[in-house]
Order: C-alpha cells, then sequence, then structure tokens
C-alpha cells in the first residue's frame, strides 16, 4: 500500500496507527491476533471505489504502539473506542475478526453501528480454546512459548497457508510479534484476560440493537471450530451466512478475492436498503 494510506492519532496517550482507502459510507476493519490491519489490504483496495474504509492496528499489534506489560480485553477496547469516535464518526459498519470481533464489539457506539460483520470469531461466555492450544494460556508453558520463543510470529507460516509462499506476508507479520510487549499482549488475549467483560457488552447491545449482521466465515476453522458459527447463528438469528470454503481461520489471507466479494455484497446491499427506504419517506 501507499505511504500515504497509513495514518497515526494518539488515544489516551498510545500511538494507533491505521490504514485507509476511499470515501463514501465508513467501513472499519478490526483483525485478529497474531496479524494486524495489513491482512485487509486487497479489502481496502475492493472496497475503496465505493466506501471509506478504515483498518487499524490495534494496540499491541502492527505499527501502533506495544507496552511492556501487554494489554487485555478491556484496556485494548477502551482504546479502539476513542479511536471509533475520532476516525470513524457516528456511523460505520463494523468488521470484527478473531480476537477484533469481541474488541470491537465492546468497542463501539451501538447507535453508530450501520452494519455489523462477524470473521471466523466468537464472543460466547464460555468459550474455551481447543484441548491443543492449552500449552499457549497454561503458567509458565504460555510464557515460554508465546513471549519467549515467540512461538506465534515464527509459526505463522503454520497458522496461514497463505504466508507458506509468500515472504513479505510473514515479514510484515513478524513485526507485530518482535517487541515483547507485543508477545505479552498476545498472551493476555490467549488467556481470555477482560473476557466476562467485553462479552457481557457485546451480547447486551447486540440483542438490544439487532444490527444488520452478516456471518463471514471461513472453512474449515481449527480454532473456531463449527460449534461457534452454530452458536452465533443461534445467538443472532436474524444474521446472514456467507461461507468461504478454504478461507481457514484467516479468510481474509487465505480467500481473499471471496471475502471481499462477500463483504462488498452485504454492503452494497445495505446501502441500497437506505436508498430505497429513503425515497420511500
Amino acid at each position: 500500500m501507499k505511504p500515504q494510506d497509513v495514518h497515526e492519532t494518539v488515544i489516551d496517550g498510545a500511538r494507533i496507527c491505521w490504514r485507509e482507502r476511499g470515501s463514501g459510507p465508513c467501513v472499519v476493519l478490526v483483525h485478529g491476533s497474531p496479524i494486524s490491519s495489513w491482512s485487509f489490504r486487497l479489502v481496502l483496495s475492493e472496497l475503496s471505489d465505493r466506501f471509506r474504509v478504515v483498518a487499524p492496528d490495534l494496540p499491541g499489534f502492527g505499527r501502533s504502539d506495544k507496552p511492556n506489560d501487554g494489554l487485555g480485553f478491556t484496556s485494548i477496547s477502551v482504546l479502539l473506542s476513542g479511536f471509533l469516535r475520532e476516525v470513524a464518526g457516528d456511523a460505520y459498519a463494523l468488521l470484527g475478526h478473531d480476537w477484533g470481533g469481541p474488541i470491537a464489539l465492546a468497542a463501539a457506539n451501538p447507535e453508530a453501528v450501520t452494519d455489523l460483520i462477524l470473521a471466523n470469531t466468537t464472543f460466547r461466555p464460555d468459550f474455551a480454546p481447543p484441548r491443543y492450544w492449552l500449552p499457549f494460556t497454561a503458567p509458565y508453558s504460555g510464557e515460554a512459548l508465546v513471549v519467549s520463543a515467540d512461538l506465534f510470529g515464527r509459526g505463522l507460516p503454520l497458522l496461514l497457508s497463505a504466508a507458506r509462499q509468500d515472504r513479505e506476508l510473514v515479514d510484515e507479520y513478524r513485526r507485530s510479534t518482535v517487541a515483547r510487549g507485543a508477545r505479552r499482549t498476545m498472551l493476555r488475549l490467549e488467556r481470555q484476560e477482560g473476557w466476562a467483560e467485553v462479552t457481557s457488552t457485546a451480547r447486551a447491545w447486540i440483542a438490544e440493537r439487532r444490527p444488520r449482521t452478516l456471518l463471514l466465515w471461513g472453512d474449515p476453522d481449527p480454532y473456531f471450530r463449527s460449534d461457534e458459527l452454530t452458536w452465533l447463528r443461534k445467538e443472532i438469528p436474524w444474521a446472514e451466512l456467507c461461507r468461504l470454503p478454504g478461507g481457514g481461520h484467516f479468510p481474509q489471507e487465505d480467500a481473499p478475492r471471496a471475502f471481499a466479494r462477500g463483504l462488498r455484497g452485504f454492503l452494497l446491499r445495505g446501502a441500497a436498503s437506505m436508498e430505497r427506504s429513503r425515497t420511500l419517506v
């Protein structure tokens, strides 16, 4: 992306960087772990002819500040909330991927969210990771694997199939894990620090506001398995579903064109519906 597409601001003393392209209705894309806003580079290109697309690097990731002690769900969502008020304004479509889902939901002003898109994520209060993931969260082994050994950064090609063929992609994401504060943030998220607070906030406003919603789901996902999609469809029964075969846990990287098409179609249908409503008033 062009250097002029990358911006930065300071929210409550923390520097937050973001990528932005296009003009029109605002769409905010919130990434998960251990990646950054760079994962949405193709989506920004695909949507920028019709929308103003904003993709922040969450605090602790990418080019944003990475406090040495790391950040949990609550701290990140508070900073993102300030960012949304300053940069996104009072009306935006909101997409959250992976841990970016509950963070975005907790950070958003419910009255500002015009459309909601959830991609391979969950905000189920009793969510627990697969058993094979437990060494990454357990005392001592979590610090050793995630913080000291930087296994998430070094093992990215195992997590993300696109990274096996793209050296530039690996190098870009490694910037998110080099700082020790970034790795501590990843560990605190894997340990779900602040989970009860953000999921409670998310469930409350979604049930009350019933936003127009799309579940944009990469298959198969070894982390957020089919049980999470089943739960989301029960929790948000009015949501549309767009499945992305071969998309895996990171569909914006492993099935980027299908991901962008699904998102674009949903947003354009919403825009057309709003326009029809205006003409009838």
